[in-house]
């Protein structure tokens, strides 16, 4: 993925799409293997840092590492350390971390395995290394409903989200995947599964907050102007009739550095 299609994506992200990543941070950093208390966690592809706050939760001590300034520059406080660049070239020394959380940032390469390996190299023996992505199976109607209405109103899905929900998100969407690139990049006592999380949104209002959030809808919604309202309140209408409990269907890593890298 080249370009920063997320540089004006920070504000809607943290204020829609938090209400489901926040929840899935928060289920990914608590499957570490290894207590995170007092450790410093690399939080790589960390956004507006709904990782790291989970991070912090629990006693750890993020840095935070994204592709896109405009994602860290929507981060509340308390900033962590952070700079802007890519999982497969990390600014950091080999072991410089305790351990690093990847949520849902290796759905938006095509080579994890070096992806994974990066990440391995900066994480000192005997670390955590936790990762999410969606799992290739989950689909969702009332989600979907969202995404009809933005097409129906004028959006197009941009080339680059294209790229990485057909090409680059299901490299890893399987558990026997995830666990197979996880083992390639050296990591040891590799366990994936697909997990099903409640994230708690269960009404059409948080989940259209959530959809239109990210950063695939930003342009087209802050072109919208004051018409994005009503596409919010039609969109809500649609997706009412096939509403559940928002339960997206997760692919979490949870492995180790093995002791001796």
């Amino acid at each position: 993925m080249s370009g920063d299609h997320y540089a004006a994506a920070g504000p809607g992200w943290a204020a829609g799409a938090t209400l489901v990543y926040r929840p899935l941070a928060e289920a990914l950093v608590s499957s570490s293997p290894v207590p995170l208390d007092g450790r410093t966690v690399l939080d790589v592809g960390a956004g507006t840092g709904v990782a790291g706050a989970a991070l912090r939760a629990c006693g750890a001590v993020p840095v935070a590492v994204d592709r896109s300034a405009g994602m860290l520059a929507a981060m509340a406080a308390p900033l962590p350390p952070r700079a802007v660049a890519d999982v497969r070239a990390l600014p950091l020394r080999p072991g410089a971390v305790d351990a690093a959380v990847a949520a849902f940032v290796l759905n938006h390469v095509t080579d994890p395995e070096r992806a994974l390996a990066e990440v391995v190299r900066v994480v000192r023996p005997g670390g955590a290394v936790l990762a999410t992505v969606y799992a290739n199976s989950f689909a969702s109607p009332a989600r979907n409903r969202v995404d009809e209405v933005a097409v129906e109103q004028g959006w197009r899905p941009p080339a680059w989200y294209l790229a990485i929900k057909e090409v680059a998100a299901p490299v890893l969407g399987t558990a026997a995947s995830m666990a197979a690139a996880a083992r390639a990049a050296g990591l040891v006592d590799v366990a994936a599964e697909e997990r099903v999380v409640d994230v708690g949104v269960t009404e059409p209002d948080q989940l259209v907050t959530y959809r239109f959030g990210q950063a695939q809808f930003a342009p087209w919604i802050a072109a919208l102007g004051d018409d994005a309202v009503a596409i919010r309140r039609r969109a809500a209408e649609a997706v009412a009739p096939v509403m559940e409990p928002y339960r997206p269907l997760v692919v979490f890593l949870a492995a180790r550095v093995p002791q001796g890298v």
